[in-house]
């Protein structure tokens, strides 16, 4: 990422994230399910309403530039906190921790990373289902996770995805992925989503790296 490759040796651990940072994302995570659960009355939605405007605005008091926030682990791998797919600091992406992850050496070599993922009612579709979107979203990350890995990084071009199952909100979920092949700029990834020993989804990717 390029944000990385211009801090160079700049990019602080995880442990630069204050637990306040995360108590305020796992905050704003029960929010986000809360309100899709909500029947309060209108009058009660329009009091939190003004309390969330005053929040708004004091969170907004004092804004990072760029927003983006990158660190480093010990074992070198480097993680975008904040994206879409899984960054802890973001309150809209799903809930996905890794197992050790290795760091890419010098050649190419086929990988598979695990995670572990829960997702709320904010990413639903069908009733008590994710939506099929976020199961993208998902597979999309650790897909990449494991490409980079492997020692192939680069932007999805192409992500073809099987659902088998609904996937249930609420319960663990894990994510298998391998980095299995690299051509040029182009490498390869499979995995799948299981729900217990049952497989509700599965994908196949395609990334393209951005340096030639």
């Amino acid at each position: 990422m390029e944000l990385a490759l211009s801090m160079g040796d700049d990019i602080p651990g995880p442990d630069s994230i204050s637990s306040e940072s995360h108590e305020l994302v796992t905050a704003v995570r029960e929010l986000l399910d809360a309100v899709m659960r909500t029947d309060v009355d209108d009058a009660t939605k329009a009091s939190i309403t003004t309390d969330l405007a005053t929040i708004i605005s004091r969170l907004r008091s004092k804004e990072r530039q760029p927003y983006i926030t990158v660190v480093r682990h010990v074992n070198g791998r480097i993680e975008n906190v904040t994206q879409a797919g899984s960054g802890p600091l973001n309150p809209r992406a799903p809930i996905v921790s890794f197992d050790r992850v290795p760091v890419p050496g010098s050649t190419y070599a086929p990988v598979e990373v695990t995670a572990h993922a829960v997702l709320d009612a904010s990413m639903s579709g069908p009733p008590e289902k994710a939506h099929g979107g976020i199961v993208a979203t998902m597979l999309d990350e650790v897909l990449g996770v494991a490409s980079t890995a492997a020692g192939a990084s680069g932007l999805t071009v192409a992500l073809n995805i099987q659902f088998r199952a609904g996937t249930p909100l609420g319960v663990p979920l894990t994510v298998t992925a391998r980095g299995t092949g690299v051509d040029g700029r182009k490498s390869f990834a499979s995995g799948e989503v299981r729900h217990g020993d049952t497989v509700v989804a599965e994908a196949t990717a395609v990334y393209v790296s951005v340096h030639k």
